[in-house]
């Protein structure tokens, strides 16, 4: 049995164990992402096209809509583009509106990476903070921000995961930001590998303003701190064989 195999079976049976934890749920299992798809339009985008591009120094994400003519994506599915675990599920307001991240774990080029999918100006969310989904879940429906914009969703991919949805966290770089359909066309086929492993989703910047609280955390496949007295750390054991 490989290292890897091995370590993931590992993680896979500490899960059992969170019902006995302590602490905040910040450690959650995911599966890994085996590929990435379109958020909207299935896995292809079929009948959707882009309205607004990704602009390193302007727009940070793309703006997707029907084909069909104004309006007709509005209360359209949107999908996870791969597997991973819900970090955000929350109404942001102001230009927002509700808001969905996934933290995706994968690997390229041999290499654990972290990526986070945000999904934005949403009509309805129905995934919780915790959650872990699948590539091509019903996550909610596109929307306007509350009436702000004329139906679309803003789709963004981040290389930091400190970002959320506070652009002003990092620099405006494709070291931290990706343009999203790039990025889905160059991950289309990845390593697919067995079992569950463990990511931490609390890495984000929050906004200061007033108004988002959380809606309950999903808790059944919540990996939580395994002693009250570890100061806040997360447990060694997955720093060890998982450090971000």
């Amino acid at each position: 049995m490989s290292r890897l195999s091995l370590v993931i079976g590992l993680v896979s049976s500490l899960l059992t164990f969170s019902t006995v934890a302590f602490g905040d749920p910040t450690m959650v299992s995911t599966s890994i992402a085996d590929r990435f798809d379109f958020p909207v339009g299935g896995p292809n985008a079929e009948g959707c096209q882009m309205s607004r591009g990704f602009n390193v120094r302007g727009h940070l994400g793309e703006d997707w809509v029907s084909a069909a003519g104004p309006g007709a994506i509005y209360r359209a599915p949107v999908h996870a583009v791969g597997n991973g675990v819900v970090a955000l599920a929350r109404d942001f307001k102001r230009s927002w509106g509700n808001v969905i991240v996934i933290r995706h774990a994968f690997y390229e080029g041999g290499q654990l990476k972290y990526a986070d999918s945000l999904y934005a100006h949403l009509d309805k969310i129905s995934v919780a903070e915790g959650q872990p989904v699948s590539r091509g879940q019903e996550i909610g429906l596109v929307g306007n921000a509350h009436g702000l914009y004329h139906p679309h969703l803003h789709f963004e991919i981040h290389r930091n995961t400190t970002i959320g949805v506070v652009h002003t966290a990092a620099a405006r770089s494709m070291a931290n930001y990706e343009e999203p359909s790039t990025f889905i066309t160059q991950h289309r086929a990845l390593k697919p590998l067995p079992g569950k492993m463990v990511v931490d989703i609390r890495t984000y910047t929050m906004p200061t303003f007033p108004g988002i609280a959380a809606k309950p955390f999903y808790t059944r496949n919540a990996v939580t701190r395994f002693a009250a007295s570890n100061g806040g750390t997360r447990p060694s054991i997955f720093q060890t064989l998982f450090g971000h």
